[in-house]
């Protein structure tokens, strides 16, 4: 992400002495064997409480040891999490966006021959093609999920089935706006967090989706509440992604 990330439990102090942790932990795993070592998380994003972990990811060398015998370490009431892995499988395997979006926000902290640094570069950028398939399936499986897919479940006798479609279609509006702003897609955990602090958004972005994820009972008369409110959220988007796409609603569906 692009954006700062200002969560309202972070603790400064707290932060200064994970980062600490950090480095004097690692500091002593680095040998021959080992390519690079990378910051993830937490440190690396600005913020820490007491709910965050300290991330280390390690890149060594294949088939050799490292004495990082375990996964979690626990170093001053600070969980130490390490993520081992070998650096010449990594060049190979392909990785997924959550993956991605984790390191495009990370520090590297050792790279003596900028292995890592290439690594990363080649890894994890949002391709233009990415974006462009992002924009195309959020913009028509949002609409499928909500206005249509709904209806079928009505028709099922499902009123359940059908208020979680609108569950599902707003993850796809949301990954049609991260590719809007050129940004990778968070984990879950993440999504919602960050899309609220994308650049574009429709107007009144915050109070129009609380409006559709808010669930008041499982009625047709409340299914149909939430679907007029992203439709009209949907509808101001739908050619600012037209154009960025250059293609039609009805095109963009035929190709998909």
């Amino acid at each position: 992400m692009s954006t700062k990330f200002l969560i309202p439990s972070s603790d400064p102090v707290l932060l200064e002495k994970a980062n600490k942790i950090a480095e004097e932990f690692i500091q002593k795993y680095i040998n021959e064997n080992v390519i690079g070592i990378v910051f993830l998380g937490a440190i690396v994003r600005g913020y820490f409480d007491h709910l965050a972990d300290i991330d280390i990811a390690v890149f060594k060398k294949q088939n050799s040891d490292v004495p990082l015998t375990k996964k979690f370490y626990k170093i001053e009431d600070l969980e130490v999490q390490i993520w081992l892995s070998d650096y010449e499988s990594e060049l190979t395997i392909p990785w997924d966006m959550a993956k991605r979006w984790t390191y495009s926000q990370c520090r590297i902290y050792f790279d003596s021959q900028d292995k890592i640094s290439h690594l990363l570069k080649e890894k994890v950028p949002l391709k233009s093609e990415e974006k462009k398939l992002l924009m195309m399936s959020g913009l028509t499986l949002s609409e499928w999920y909500i206005n249509r897919l709904t209806q079928l479940w009505v028709e099922r006798g499902n009123i359940i089935s059908a208020h979680h479609m609108v569950d599902q279609g707003i993850i796809f509006f949301f990954d049609m706006l991260f590719g809007l702003n050129d940004e990778l897609v968070p984990d879950m955990k993440w999504r919602y967090y960050c899309v609220e602090q994308l650049e574009h958004l429709p107007g009144n972005f915050q109070e129009r989706i609380k409006e559709t994820m808010k669930l008041y009972a499982f009625t047709i008369e409340e299914l149909e509440r939430r679907k007029r409110v992203f439709m009209e959220m949907w509808r101001e988007m739908q050619p600012i992604i037209e154009e960025k796409v250059h293609l039609t609603f009805e095109e963009i569906e035929q190709i998909l």
